[in-house]
């Protein structure tokens, strides 16, 4: 099954079946990323939009939130949840790693995405270049360890590559070029964040 129409059929049941993505839970793994005030943030994969009301939380009205996901289904559940959110998500339906997002951003957020990604350093060098602000940071996050993330993808028989441990994966994304960092990692975090350092 194409992962689109994956995402689009789960979409109906997917918060009823997210049990890990607390509020409490958000918030600490936001709390890594450095989001500040005022900042603008673009949240990649949003799903149904469980990060959207953390960002605005501390955002605040002077923030700015794009969220971008390619599943119509979620798309429209995040959009009918969070229309009145303020700030005021700006929803995108778009595949990030074929089309280009306009704008730039002092924060992006990969949350639960990164084993979905095709091309992944590719992906990340192009939206640090494109999209991210110099002082900014990409930020890829789980609500849990790599053996958790694995064993729901080899149970789903999804098509995603397997997640390696956050300390290997930083270690590879910095052999890449990329200025990753372990900011978190333990049975219930799982946080790298990508620095974009001013020229």
């Amino acid at each position: 099954m194409d992962e689109r129409n994956f995402f689009d059929r789960l979409a109906p049941t997917w918060d009823a079946n997210e049990t890990l993505s607390t509020p409490a839970h958000v918030r600490h793994i936001l709390s890594h990323a450095g989001i500040k005030r005022g900042d603008r943030v673009l949240d990649l994969g949003t799903g149904t939009g469980v990060l959207l009301p953390a960002i605005a939380e501390i955002t605040g009205p002077g923030g700015f939130i794009t969220a971008v996901d390619y599943s119509t289904g979620m798309l429209d559940i995040a959009r009918s949840k969070f229309a009145d959110l303020i700030p005021r998500p700006e929803f995108r339906c778009m595949d990030f790693e074929t089309e280009t997002i306009p704008g730039e951003y002092d924060h992006i957020i990969l949350y639960c995405v990164y084993p979905h990604l095709h091309t992944p350093v590719d992906t990340l060098k192009w939206l640090r270049g494109v999209n991210l602000a110099d002082g900014g940071t990409i930020t890829v996050a789980f609500p849990s360890d790599e053996k958790f993330i694995n064993s729901i993808h080899r149970h789903k028989h999804s098509e995603s590559d397997i997640l390696p441990p956050a300390s290997e994966l930083a270690a590879w994304l910095r052999l890449n070029g990329l200025s990753a960092d372990v900011a978190e990692s333990t049975h219930d975090n799982y946080i790298i964040n990508i620095a974009k350092t001013p020229c």
